[in-house]
């Protein structure tokens, strides 16, 4: 189960199997903080070491982490990486959920859930049934996507999301998810989408 919690994470995170980390972003891993020894990493440690420099995490969990990553050590997220803002969303309308259960594929579809548009009961539905981790149908994953087009239009007003491959989607959630400053997160995301 050597670094599973995070690898996990990183892939639902980045809603695709494996893309190797652009030189930018292997640059911001190396100087992230110059006492953690990157020469071990590979092309899928950088990627997950991305994911967890841009996570909500405190910075002395993101050096843990990545400590941990540089020594092979097992590596335990505890709570799926989302902000305290996302958080609450999801709180709204799953009070009861148990965020130290949950994963970060799970969190994400939840809080694309609550953009999709739909009525609030249906998406307090939604959103306690990803939680609590049911299986879900077409709809649901329909509901899913729109829902991430629309929380990218909230960086992008004008964006044409239709453009982007699936691999384009998840860098762009995964930057929606990050610590960023929210200037930051829409240059990124308008730079991808135009």
């Amino acid at each position: 189960m050597k670094r599973m919690m995070i690898a996990t994470a990183l892939a639902s995170t980045l809603g695709t199997a494996a893309f190797a980390a652009t030189d930018a972003q292997i640059q911001q891993v190396q100087t992230f903080n110059s006492g953690i020894d990157t020469s071990s990493y590979s092309d899928t440690d950088y990627d997950i070491a991305y994911g967890i420099v841009t996570s909500g995490m405190s910075n002395g969990e993101k050096i843990g982490q990545l400590r941990a990553l540089a020594t092979d050590d097992t590596v335990d997220t505890g709570i799926a990486m989302i902000s305290e803002a996302e958080m609450d969303r999801l709180l709204q309308y799953a009070p009861e959920a148990d965020f130290g259960t949950i994963t970060q594929s799970q969190a994400e579809m939840a809080l694309a859930v609550t953009y999709g548009g739909e009525s609030p009961s249906e998406i307090t539905r939604r959103v306690q049934n990803i939680l609590s981790g049911a299986e879900m149908d077409a709809d649901t994953l329909t509901v899913v996507s729109a829902g991430q087009a629309n929380l990218l239009r909230t960086y992008v007003p004008e964006a044409d999301v239709s453009v982007l491959t699936k691999e384009e989607l998840g860098l762009a959630m995964s930057y929606v998810h990050s610590d960023m400053p929210r200037s930051e997160k829409t240059a990124k995301i308008d730079a991808m989408i135009n």
